[in-house]
């Protein structure tokens, strides 16, 4: 059996630049259903965007790459740089898992949900790839090499500063990436997450900040979610858990607080 690594490829599409609004707005009004509320959590906040200053990004410049792994499995996945990106800047780096299935289309709808606005002012490199975030419970180890052998290549990153995000399915993966590979990963946030496996396969991950979100009308994500929180901190530690009020499956959360969270947690890396 040929035992060599995966070899990440990049795709023949030039950069481009995409309209976000009605169409991924559309996509992500178009997710599951909000649930009746119950459970508790640490703490709630009203998430909208909030400021008569602030409004939604219209448009990004992004470049499809595809990345092969394991038995020739491809992965499309969509990398977007910010305006001041340098070939020697080593940028912070955060991974966004997306919603539902994965497909391209949620994959672009989760950038432009939370990523798409403060995170390129702020110099930051977001990798959206178009991958089931539930798949990543078994794929993840031979998926992560793929990836940051391809952006290792091509990418100026600070390996130090790289953080992984995901919502629903994709907040599974999150969970997911960190047992597979702990140490790559400055920080996390889940919106909402779930985690379901052992305590001690997140001991690794001890000291490293995680937020947990949840809209207070999905019931059955406030469940996992207190549930992921309770073997975190059995594992040692102790995550930021907000429970988003009025809000269900699908959060609307100013992208300037999450910025702010990642500013002050990758302040000492």
């Amino acid at each position: 059996m040929d035992e060599r690594p995966a070899v990440p490829t990049r795709t023949r599409q030039t950069p481009r630049r995409i309209l976000f609004g009605a169409a991924t707005s559309a996509v992500v009004a178009g997710l599951l259903a909000v649930a009746g509320a119950s459970g508790s959590s640490s703490s709630s906040f009203s998430g909208g965007p909030s400021g008569a200053d602030y409004e939604p990004a219209q448009s990004a410049d992004f470049e499809w790459v595809e990345v092969t792994y394991g038995a020739g499995t491809r992965v499309d996945v969509a990398v977007f740089k910010p305006e001041s990106y340098s070939d020697s800047g080593r940028h912070p780096l955060i991974l966004a898992l997306p919603w539902g299935g994965g497909t391209p289309e949620l994959a672009l709808g989760m950038v432009d949900a939370y990523w798409n606005r403060e995170a390129p002012l702020r110099g930051y490199v977001v990798i959206a790839p178009a991958i089931l975030g539930s798949s990543l419970a078994t794929e993840a180890a031979e998926f992560l090499p793929a990836l940051f052998s391809w952006l290792d290549e091509h990418v100026s990153y600070d390996p130090e500063r790289v953080v992984v995000v995901g919502a629903s399915n994709g907040g599974r993966g999150v969970f997911h990436v960190l047992t597979a590979d702990p140490e790559r990963f400055a920080a996390a946030i889940a919106m909402p997450g779930s985690y379901s496996g052992p305590a001690e396969r997140l001991e690794p991950f001890v000291g490293k900040p995680v937020w947990l979100m949840v809209g207070e009308m999905d019931q059955r994500w406030r469940a996992s979610t207190e549930a992921t929180r309770a073997a975190l901190e059995a594992a040692g530690t102790t995550p930021r858990v907000n429970l988003i009020r009025g809000q269900g499956h699908v959060l609307r959360i100013d992208d300037r607080m999450l910025m702010d969270w990642l500013a002050e947690v990758l302040a000492g890396s």
